[in-house]
């Protein structure tokens, strides 16, 4: 008898040191709430003259008020048991504001999105112990952004949409978080991440028609000087990880 408790034992720690055993990769599906930031974030004004100009404080940003995210991202240890890790993986960040005006200087249902699909790739910094199920973990990556935008204003006789030309920004997010083991393969992920997503490739051209461009360099237009626009956003997540490997 105390023969096979000997062997249940051993049996039991080898399972639970597989269990806790550092994966040779990670996937993990996310998604959650996206915060804009910097001349990203702007508010529309009070009455229909002033939505985006005629005194609104706000007239050099991009108008959003908020967002969602959700992604895909994949992990790999740089060796066996390193705590650094070689992360990539491709997010969708949507931001929106939207206004309905009914005053005496006009009346329009107006949207407004940016959309940002980033393909990213850099290295994190896990301070999970061996035995450890509570995974703290920072890092930073470098991003290649595809934006893109939609404008739509529907007036009482006429709806009329414009569409911005997709353009490709290089940026850099810095991101935190804990990854919890709740099963041998199976986690769960929360965290955030701060990008910031035109930092190179910033220019200028002028609207056309309806379509509209992200316009982030310094530039003049009818005599007036307007700065570069620096996009950043806050985006908080939670997701599922899958480990393997083992």
């Amino acid at each position: 008898m105390k023969y096979i408790l000997a062997a249940l034992v051993i049996t039991f720690v080898f399972l639970g040191e597989k269990a806790l055993s550092q994966p040779t990769g990670t996937v993990q599906f996310y998604g959650g709430y996206s915060i804009p930031m910097g001349d990203l974030k702007g508010e529309f004004g009070n009455t229909f003259d002033t939505w985006t100009g005629n005194g609104n404080p706000d007239t050099n940003t991009y108008f959003m008020k908020s967002g969602i995210n959700y992604g895909i991202y994949v992990k790999f240890p740089v060796k066996r048991k390193s705590p650094v890790q070689i992360t990539g993986g491709i997010g969708f960040d949507v931001f929106s504001n939207s206004k309905i005006y009914d005053d005496n200087t006009g009346a329009a249902d107006i949207s407004l999105t940016q959309s940002h699909l980033a393909i990213v790739l850099g290295a994190e910094y896990n301070f999970a112990t061996k035995k450890s199920k509570l995974n703290p973990f920072i890092g930073a990556e470098a991003m290649l952004n595809v934006i893109g935008g939609k404008l739509t204003i529907i007036y009482p006789t006429e709806t009329k949409d414009f569409s911005m030309n997709s353009t490709m920004r290089i940026g850099l997010q810095l991101a935190a978080g804990l990854d919890i083991v709740v099963h041998n393969n199976i986690g769960i992920v929360l965290g955030g991440k701060y990008a910031f997503a035109n930092l190179v490739g910033k220019s200028y051209e002028p609207d056309f028609g309806t379509q509209y461009n992200l316009g982030d360099a310094e530039h003049e237009n009818n005599g007036a000087t307007y700065p570069a626009k620096n996009i950043q956003y806050l985006h908080l997540y939670g997701g599922l990880s899958f480990y393997f490997g083992r």
